[in-house]
């Protein structure tokens, strides 16, 4: 196999790893073993910075792996929450949220290809805020602050309504980042 097929495996074996880290976090937890299972998130999560590095710095960016890396942090983060949910029932409501909307944009990329919408595949700004959001907030479930996980899960909900519009009604080729402009306008006068 020569080295521009294989340098594509690198960043989807990362990704397909943190899907597999789902098992051994959930054996740890039916362990009760919650520092063990923080620490094998951590490191899931690391695979998430890993496998975008990796895909850049080897030029590997593929639709295969734009498609796998989101679908990878889905799978990691609604089965950690569902074993948090477990533990804590208050948070019910925001989890069962964040099952139906990490369903609808884990089913997007198939809605954007079977209805031929012009969209390109990857991620948002929205996306990758709900994600950190979401990363957030099962660091505050591990260190036992639920109440606090809780708001950033619900803030982790706006974020995928954002995500979703944002993939689904918005112009591509329009910057919809307008407070970045209007702060550098800010910043201009001042230096003036």
């Amino acid at each position: 196999m020569k080295w521009k097929y294989i340098k594509y495996l690198i960043p989807n074996l990362l990704s397909f790893v943190r899907m597999l880290a789902v098992l051994p976090i959930w054996w740890a937890m039916s362990q009760d073993d919650f520092s063990t299972a923080f620490w094998m998130y951590v490191a899931a999560l690391v695979t998430d910075w890993l496998d975008g590095w990796s895909a850049r710095r080897l030029e590997a960016i593929s639709d295969i792996g734009k498609l796998l890396d989101p679908l990878a942090d889905k799978v990691l983060h609604v089965f950690v929450l569902y074993q948090f949910q477990l533990l804590y029932p208050e948070l019910h409501v925001p989890f069962e949220l964040i099952i139906i909307f990490a369903v609808a944009l884990a089913a997007l990329p198939g809605i954007v290809f079977l209805f031929h919408v012009p969209r390109r595949l990857g991620s948002n700004w929205f996306g990758k805020v709900k994600l950190c959001t979401e990363g957030a907030a099962i660091i505050l479930l591990f260190l036992r602050q639920p109440a606090l996980a809780a708001w950033l899960l619900w803030l982790a909900i706006l974020l995928a309504i954002g995500s979703i519009v944002g993939h689904l009604a918005l112009k591509e080729d329009k910057d919809y980042r307008w407070w970045i402009r209007w702060l550098l306008r800010i910043k201009e006068r001042k230096n003036q």
